[in-house]
């Protein structure tokens, strides 16, 4: 009996310390725990990106590896100081994964005096292992903490605003750094390279194969990568791949507003299947890249073909537009074979149709309901952006095949052959900016067909920019409507609400405005451009398609300035950024009598 009373009084005790000091406990760690992320990440930064004596390589091992110890024991205090130990190991099993392996890895080498990665230099591979550790820890820490944000009542407009400039921000940073470029660079070129970059547009002030190192190309294809995902939806997946009860109810509404989802489960399913479906068809481009230029021969070593393939996979799907090789694509493969170009096509046609597009109609789930209900169809959305893309696509290439047939097609042998290059240069070129022919051998009418096609841009959800494909067709009907006299837009026997209309007519004039009057800036501050470029290159910007005719490398510092900017507000959105920086008056519950004006 004493035994079993000295039990009970030990848990009666613990219950009690820990109620005491949870939350004191829990508010210290997480304090240390962001001074710890940010001192280790600089130090990886620094380890990277500069250029150090063996000496600082030593100490920065040593500071890495006590930042893993005080995760190991700010994970098992946190244990310690659970009521509900069962949950909490349920809930941070990723990170009990991490710790035990990090603790064998530990053991085996001290211990047994065995290496497990078989890696005991600090050059090589034993470094990046424990790195690797350390930032998949990072991420789940920033994970957790950005479920917090919604206790701020930060809208997602400005949440989108915020998370670009950071990412914007430590792109640059890095860039700048000694071992990320060739030559160095300036810190106008790397602020463009970064938002380009993030802002997955594709513009180029530098030679990304020539001017940047091996690093200084990986830290492009992360900015990639997180740009076209979004970084806010990266953090959110991992904070929702955890547990959904670490986001909490109000920072769930959050999401459900960012992503435009009618409902609250359809939100945080969306964020998942964005993140999966985009490594899932990443992963096959990757594969399918890899074998075929392995097939080929085209690369000396296996390491050069697996990083290619990464890349211009990344750059492909997230219509980034970046290359690796500055002459045209078409010098990716053997003589005669366009499989990589059409794996290319295939990757920017699935990222321009937008997520919920790819997940509505590739969907396991949603195919069988289909067909198990034969009444349930595709969503309206899915189709307008299906019938709008494969119109823009075909009716495009039939003009560009028509308009260049004598032009910058003339040197391409055989028909098919010259029918595809049409293809695909219209295909890509609405959001990624992939070029196979010289822009500036074009005739004027196609470069103003290109305009158009990069004016439209993507879809909604999708990594493409431009007013995007369903607000084209919401301005086209309604103005369909209004010639015939009609009051009510519809399609498929359903209404449009007037809401949508608003809103559609309302991007695309401030996209119509915020080009023109960039343009505008643009020859002020570089007089010696002409109108064609300075058109061509701001609004090839803004829409984040890439596409370039080469001389915005020549310009001057304000004029690169103007293009980063449209970058910027062009992935934002026009719309999401007037709304992060405008306030919402509430509306007069009166209204005036009607006032009528002539138009036309």
């Amino acid at each position: 009996m004493p035994i079993f009373g000295n039990h009970d009084e030990y848990n009666g005790k613990r219950r009690i310390h820990i109620a005491t000091y949870k939350d004191r406990i829990q508010r210290i760690l997480q304090i240390c725990s962001l001074l710890v992320s940010i001192g280790t990440i600089a130090c990886i930064f620094c380890y990277h990106g500069l250029y150090i004596t063996p000496e600082v390589k030593n100490l920065i091992r040593l500071l890495i590896h006590g930042s893993l110890f005080f995760y190991v024991a700010k994970y098992f205090t946190l244990l310690f100081y659970s009521l509900h130990r069962g949950d909490f190991l349920k809930h941070s099993w990723v990170e009990f994964i991490i710790i035990l392996i990090l603790i064998i890895q530990f053991i085996s080498i001290n211990v047994f005096h065995v290496d497990i990665v078989n890696a005991t230099n600090f050059e090589n591979l034993y470094l990046i292992f424990i790195q690797f550790y350390f930032l998949i820890i990072v991420l789940i820490e920033l994970a957790k903490m950005s479920s917090s944000l919604g206790n701020y009542h930060l809208s997602p407009p400005i949440l989108m605003v915020v998370s670009f400039l950071f990412l914007i921000t430590m792109g640059t940073i890095l860039l700048m750094m000694p071992r990320m470029t060739t030559s160095g660079i300036s810190f106008i070129d790397a602020l463009f390279t970064a938002t380009s970059a993030s802002c997955i547009t594709g513009l180029s002030v530098m030679s990304t194969s020539a001017c940047f190192t091996f690093k200084g190309q990986v830290v492009i294809l992360v900015l990639i990568q997180l740009g076209g995902m979004s970084i806010l939806s990266f953090a959110t997946f991992f904070s929702t791949f955890l547990s959904r009860s670490l986001i909490g109810l109000r920072y769930q509404y959050m999401i459900r507003d960012m992503m435009s989802s009618d409902r609250l489960s359809d939100s945080v399913s969306l964020l998942r299947s964005i993140v999966l479906t985009t490594f899932i068809i990443e992963a096959a481009g990757v594969a399918l890249m890899f074998t075929y230029w392995k097939s080929t021969g085209f690369f000396l070593s296996d390491k050069q073909n697996l990083f290619f393939s990464i890349f211009y996979t990344v750059s492909a799907f997230n219509n980034g537009g970046f290359v690796l090789i500055d002459d045209s694509l078409l010098n990716l493969g053997s003589q005669g074979s366009y499989f990589p170009q059409v794996v290319i096509m295939g990757l920017v046609f699935l990222g321009g149709i937008g997520f919920v597009t790819i997940r509505d109609f590739f969907s396991y789930r949603y195919i069988r309901e289909r067909n198990k209900y034969h009444w349930k169809t595709l969503m309206p959305q899915t189709k307008i952006v299906l019938y709008v893309t494969f119109f823009i696509i075909g009716v495009g290439s039939i003009l560009f095949f028509l308009l260049e047939y004598n032009g910058v097609l003339k040197d391409i042998n055989g028909f098919g052959n010259k029918v595809f290059t049409s293809v695909f240069q219209i295909t890509t070129c609405r959001t990624s900016g992939f070029n196979v022919l010289d822009i500036n051998a074009m005739r004027l009418s196609t470069i103003f067909l290109i305009l158009l096609a990069i004016f439209i841009g993507g879809s909604p959800s999708s990594t493409g920019g431009g007013i995007k494909t369903t607000t084209l067709f919401i301005v086209v009907k309604s103005v369909i409507a209004t010639i015939q006299g009609k009051k009510n837009i519809e399609f498929e026997r359903k209404s449009i609400s007037p809401l949508l209309v608003e809103k559609a007519t309302t991007i695309m004039m401030m996209t119509v405005s915020f080009i023109v009057f960039s343009c505008f800036l643009l020859t002020v501050v570089q007089p010696d451009v002409e109108l064609l470029p300075a058109m061509f290159e701001t609004a090839s910007a803004f829409t984040t398609c890439g596409l370039s005719t080469g001389e915005c490398a020549n310009w001057n510092w304000m004029a690169k300035l103007i293009l980063i900017i449209n970058m910027y507000c062009g992935r934002i959105g026009t719309l999401t950024m007037a709304f992060a920086l405008t306030r919402h008056k509430k509306e007069s519950p009166h209204q005036y009598p009607d006032l009528y004006i002539m138009l036309g």
